[in-house]
Protein backbone atom coordinates (compact mmCIF):
# COMPACT_ATOMS: atom_id res chain seq x y z
CA UNK A 1 0.00 0.00 0.00
CA UNK A 2 3.16 2.52 0.74
CA UNK A 3 4.19 1.64 -2.55
CA UNK A 4 1.04 2.50 -4.23
CA UNK A 5 0.85 5.35 -2.41
CA UNK A 6 4.49 6.88 -3.60
CA UNK A 7 3.68 5.67 -7.19
CA UNK A 8 0.58 7.85 -7.20
CA UNK A 9 2.40 10.51 -6.26
CA UNK A 10 4.98 9.78 -8.83
CA UNK A 11 2.27 9.38 -11.51
CA UNK A 12 0.31 12.35 -10.65
CA UNK A 13 3.98 14.59 -10.92
CA UNK A 14 5.46 12.72 -13.29
CA UNK A 15 2.53 11.77 -16.05
CA UNK A 16 0.25 14.31 -16.00
CA UNK A 17 0.46 17.56 -17.71
CA UNK A 18 -2.18 21.18 -18.31
CA UNK A 19 -3.35 19.75 -21.16
CA UNK A 20 -4.69 17.02 -19.05
CA UNK A 21 -6.77 18.97 -16.85
CA UNK A 22 -7.68 21.33 -19.39
CA UNK A 23 -9.09 18.19 -21.06
CA UNK A 24 -11.58 17.55 -17.78
CA UNK A 25 -13.59 21.32 -19.20
CA UNK A 26 -14.47 19.05 -22.29
CA UNK A 27 -17.35 17.58 -20.10
CA UNK A 28 -19.10 20.83 -19.71
CA UNK A 29 -20.02 19.75 -23.81
CA UNK A 30 -22.86 17.93 -22.00
CA UNK A 31 -24.92 20.77 -22.58
CA UNK A 32 -24.60 21.36 -26.32
CA UNK A 33 -27.77 21.08 -27.90
CA UNK A 34 -27.97 18.18 -30.37
CA UNK A 35 -24.95 16.75 -29.71
CA UNK A 36 -23.79 13.05 -29.15
CA UNK A 37 -22.69 11.99 -25.32
CA UNK A 38 -20.93 9.86 -25.87
CA UNK A 39 -18.41 12.03 -27.45
CA UNK A 40 -17.35 14.15 -24.17
CA UNK A 41 -15.97 10.32 -23.04
CA UNK A 42 -14.60 9.55 -25.83
CA UNK A 43 -12.23 12.72 -25.23
CA UNK A 44 -11.61 11.16 -21.50
CA UNK A 45 -9.65 8.23 -23.81
CA UNK A 46 -8.04 11.28 -25.45
CA UNK A 47 -7.07 12.83 -21.90
CA UNK A 48 -5.43 9.51 -20.89
CA UNK A 49 -3.78 9.01 -24.25
CA UNK A 50 -1.43 11.81 -23.23
CA UNK A 51 -1.27 10.41 -19.76
CA UNK A 52 0.80 7.80 -21.33
CA UNK A 53 2.44 10.37 -24.02
CA UNK A 54 3.77 12.87 -21.58
CA UNK A 55 4.70 9.52 -19.09
CA UNK A 56 6.82 7.85 -22.23
CA UNK A 57 8.38 11.48 -22.80
CA UNK A 58 10.13 11.27 -19.36
CA UNK A 59 11.03 7.58 -20.07
CA UNK A 60 8.51 6.84 -16.80
CA UNK A 61 8.50 3.08 -17.82
CA UNK A 62 12.31 2.98 -17.39
CA UNK A 63 12.32 4.84 -14.20
CA UNK A 64 9.95 3.14 -12.48
CA UNK A 65 11.70 -0.35 -13.76
CA UNK A 66 14.79 0.84 -11.69
CA UNK A 67 12.51 1.42 -8.36
CA UNK A 68 12.36 -1.49 -5.78
CA UNK A 69 8.64 -2.51 -6.67
CA UNK A 70 6.91 -5.32 -8.29
CA UNK A 71 6.34 -4.43 -12.48
CA UNK A 72 2.47 -5.25 -11.35
CA UNK A 73 2.17 -2.07 -8.77
CA UNK A 74 3.48 0.17 -11.90
CA UNK A 75 0.64 -0.94 -13.53
CA UNK A 76 -1.71 -1.05 -10.91
CA UNK A 77 -0.78 2.91 -10.21
CA UNK A 78 -1.22 4.04 -13.67
CA UNK A 79 -4.58 2.59 -13.54
CA UNK A 80 -5.87 4.06 -10.59
CA UNK A 81 -4.61 7.68 -11.72
CA UNK A 82 -6.68 6.82 -14.82
CA UNK A 83 -10.14 5.66 -12.73
CA UNK A 84 -8.87 9.35 -10.58
CA UNK A 85 -9.23 10.79 -14.08
CA UNK A 86 -12.67 9.77 -15.06
CA UNK A 87 -14.43 9.77 -12.18
CA UNK A 88 -13.29 13.34 -12.41
CA UNK A 89 -14.75 13.68 -15.51
CA UNK A 90 -18.05 11.83 -15.00
CA UNK A 91 -18.45 14.51 -11.08
CA UNK A 92 -17.62 17.46 -13.49
CA UNK A 93 -19.95 16.48 -16.33
CA UNK A 94 -23.40 15.76 -14.11
CA UNK A 95 -24.14 18.96 -13.48
CA UNK A 96 -23.63 19.92 -17.02
CA UNK A 97 -25.88 17.44 -18.40
CA UNK A 98 -28.66 18.34 -15.73
CA UNK A 99 -28.20 22.07 -17.45
CA UNK A 100 -28.81 20.29 -21.00
CA UNK A 101 -31.98 19.04 -19.45
CA UNK A 102 -33.22 21.55 -17.38
CA UNK A 103 -31.88 24.96 -19.11
CA UNK A 104 -31.74 23.89 -22.67
CA UNK A 105 -34.96 21.67 -22.15
CA UNK A 106 -34.97 20.05 -25.45
CA UNK A 107 -34.38 16.50 -26.79
CA UNK A 108 -30.94 15.09 -27.80
CA UNK A 109 -31.52 14.83 -31.97
CA UNK A 110 -27.94 12.96 -32.17
CA UNK A 111 -28.55 10.50 -29.70
CA UNK A 112 -29.45 9.44 -26.46
CA UNK A 113 -30.43 11.88 -23.86
CA UNK A 114 -28.36 12.71 -20.82
CA UNK A 115 -30.07 10.47 -18.29
CA UNK A 116 -29.52 7.96 -15.91
CA UNK A 117 -29.38 5.49 -18.38
CA UNK A 118 -26.82 6.86 -20.54
CA UNK A 119 -24.36 7.00 -17.89
CA UNK A 120 -24.89 3.25 -17.49
CA UNK A 121 -24.81 3.00 -20.84
CA UNK A 122 -21.50 5.21 -21.66
CA UNK A 123 -19.45 3.26 -19.20
CA UNK A 124 -19.51 0.08 -21.74
CA UNK A 125 -17.57 1.66 -24.88
CA UNK A 126 -15.11 3.15 -22.07
CA UNK A 127 -14.71 -0.31 -20.70
CA UNK A 128 -13.92 -1.63 -23.82
CA UNK A 129 -11.71 1.21 -24.71
CA UNK A 130 -10.02 0.12 -21.34
CA UNK A 131 -9.27 -3.55 -22.08
CA UNK A 132 -8.35 -2.99 -25.31
CA UNK A 133 -5.87 0.06 -24.56
CA UNK A 134 -3.89 -1.43 -21.46
CA UNK A 135 -4.01 -4.91 -22.45
CA UNK A 136 -2.39 -3.66 -26.06
CA UNK A 137 0.31 -1.14 -24.18
CA UNK A 138 1.01 -3.16 -21.73
CA UNK A 139 2.21 -5.97 -23.90
CA UNK A 140 5.39 -4.72 -25.30
CA UNK A 141 4.68 -1.24 -22.90
CA UNK A 142 6.64 1.04 -25.85
CA UNK A 143 4.48 3.89 -28.04
CA UNK A 144 0.91 4.13 -27.04
CA UNK A 145 -0.47 5.33 -30.38
CA UNK A 146 -1.60 1.92 -32.32
CA UNK A 147 -3.11 0.56 -28.92
CA UNK A 148 -4.87 3.66 -28.94
CA UNK A 149 -6.15 3.62 -32.49
CA UNK A 150 -7.00 0.28 -32.03
CA UNK A 151 -8.86 1.12 -28.37
CA UNK A 152 -10.95 3.54 -30.32
CA UNK A 153 -12.30 1.95 -33.00
CA UNK A 154 -13.56 -0.26 -30.85
CA UNK A 155 -15.06 2.22 -28.49
CA UNK A 156 -17.10 4.36 -31.50
CA UNK A 157 -18.46 0.99 -32.91
CA UNK A 158 -19.83 0.33 -29.50
CA UNK A 159 -20.95 4.09 -29.27
CA UNK A 160 -22.51 3.57 -32.99
CA UNK A 161 -24.19 0.43 -31.70
CA UNK A 162 -25.29 1.78 -28.32
CA UNK A 163 -26.47 4.77 -30.08
CA UNK A 164 -28.81 3.31 -33.02
CA UNK A 165 -30.76 1.01 -30.94
CA UNK A 166 -31.62 4.78 -29.47
CA UNK A 167 -32.26 6.27 -32.63
CA UNK A 168 -34.14 3.61 -34.59
CA UNK A 169 -36.43 2.72 -30.21
CA UNK A 170 -37.13 6.55 -31.14
CA UNK A 171 -38.36 6.71 -34.75
CA UNK A 172 -40.19 3.73 -34.05
CA UNK A 173 -41.62 4.68 -31.09
CA UNK A 174 -40.63 1.51 -28.97
CA UNK A 175 -41.57 1.70 -25.61
CA UNK A 176 -38.89 0.85 -23.47
CA UNK A 177 -36.54 2.87 -25.70
CA UNK A 178 -38.44 5.62 -25.49
CA UNK A 179 -38.74 5.15 -21.63
CA UNK A 180 -34.63 5.17 -21.70
CA UNK A 181 -34.31 7.89 -23.53
CA UNK A 182 -36.75 9.76 -20.98
CA UNK A 183 -36.11 12.61 -18.47
CA UNK A 184 -39.33 12.21 -17.26
CA UNK A 185 -38.82 11.58 -13.60
CA UNK A 186 -41.79 8.41 -13.40
CA UNK A 187 -39.28 6.64 -15.80
CA UNK A 188 -36.06 7.03 -13.75
CA UNK A 189 -37.06 3.54 -11.69
CA UNK A 190 -36.14 1.59 -15.11
CA UNK A 191 -32.93 4.09 -15.84
CA UNK A 192 -31.61 3.56 -12.37
CA UNK A 193 -31.06 -0.25 -13.00
CA UNK A 194 -28.90 0.49 -16.26
CA UNK A 195 -26.67 2.85 -14.69
CA UNK A 196 -25.92 0.33 -11.63
CA UNK A 197 -25.08 -2.67 -14.19
CA UNK A 198 -23.08 0.02 -15.85
CA UNK A 199 -21.07 1.00 -12.43
CA UNK A 200 -20.63 -2.71 -12.09
CA UNK A 201 -19.47 -3.37 -15.80
CA UNK A 202 -17.01 -0.88 -15.27
CA UNK A 203 -15.65 -2.09 -11.91
CA UNK A 204 -15.30 -5.53 -13.14
CA UNK A 205 -13.88 -4.57 -16.47
CA UNK A 206 -10.86 -2.02 -14.49
CA UNK A 207 -10.46 -5.50 -12.47
CA UNK A 208 -9.80 -7.31 -15.84
CA UNK A 209 -8.13 -4.72 -17.45
CA UNK A 210 -6.13 -5.11 -14.65
CA UNK A 211 -4.95 -8.12 -14.50
CA UNK A 212 -4.15 -8.52 -18.15
CA UNK A 213 -1.94 -5.59 -18.46
CA UNK A 214 -0.01 -7.02 -15.20
CA UNK A 215 0.12 -10.37 -16.31
CA UNK A 216 1.67 -9.44 -20.06
CA UNK A 217 3.37 -6.63 -18.69
CA UNK A 218 5.39 -9.08 -16.57
CA UNK A 219 6.72 -10.50 -19.52
CA UNK A 220 8.03 -7.62 -20.81
CA UNK A 221 12.14 -7.03 -20.99
CA UNK A 222 12.91 -3.52 -21.07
Amino acid sequence: MKNIKHLLQKEIYLCLSPINYIFLSFASMMCVPNYPRYIPFFYITLNIFFVFNNAQINNDILYSQILPIAKKDIVKARCLLVIFVEILEFAISIPFAIIGAKVVAMPNAAGINANFAFYGMAMIPLTLWHIIFFSAFYKKAERPGIPYLLASIVFFAAYIVLDTIILLGRNFQVPLIMKLDSFDVKNFPLQIPILFAGILIYILGWIFTYKISAKRFEKVDL
